[in-house]
């Protein structure tokens, strides 16, 4: 057997990883290693977080009295999983950013049949919307 392929030389030991050969790998993506100590506490820190500080996708970098419909039922959908689901009245009922701004719980109750909760949880999100928290 080829010496490299032992699995006593594939193994690092902490004695290895001191040697000067050995580099991280973050710092090689150009991250300093308090940069990638960071990101890392950034990642961990729950998707609580990752709701509130998504990244400004297409549609919410907007004003949303300019959205689609398509960017409505994607506003739908990241709100709040459970709505998902009734993302298509909004594309049956062609409600873009404008009519979106528009909505209350019982015009969405009584013109789209949605039922109260889902349409108080969407009035929720749509003043978190209005208020620019979203």
């Amino acid at each position: 057997m080829d010496s490299t392929l032992k699995p006593t030389n594939l193994v690092s030991t902490s004695q290895n990883l001191r040697t000067s050969g050995y580099r991280p790998l973050l710092p090689s993506c150009g991250l300093s290693l308090s940069a990638a100590s960071a990101m890392r506490r950034l990642c961990a820190r729950g998707s609580d977080r990752y709701l509130e500080s998504r990244d400004a996708s297409r549609m919410s970098a907007r004003d949303p009295s300019s959205w689609t419909v398509e960017d409505v039922m994607q506003f739908v959908r990241e709100a709040d999983p459970q709505l998902g689901p009734h993302a298509d009245l909004f594309r049956k009922h062609e409600i873009d950013g404008k009519a979106l701004l528009l909505l209350r719980s019982d015009v969405m109750m009584k013109y789209m049949g949605l039922k109260l909760g889902p349409a108080l949880k969407l009035s929720y999100h749509i003043d978190r919307l209005k208020q620019g928290k979203f």
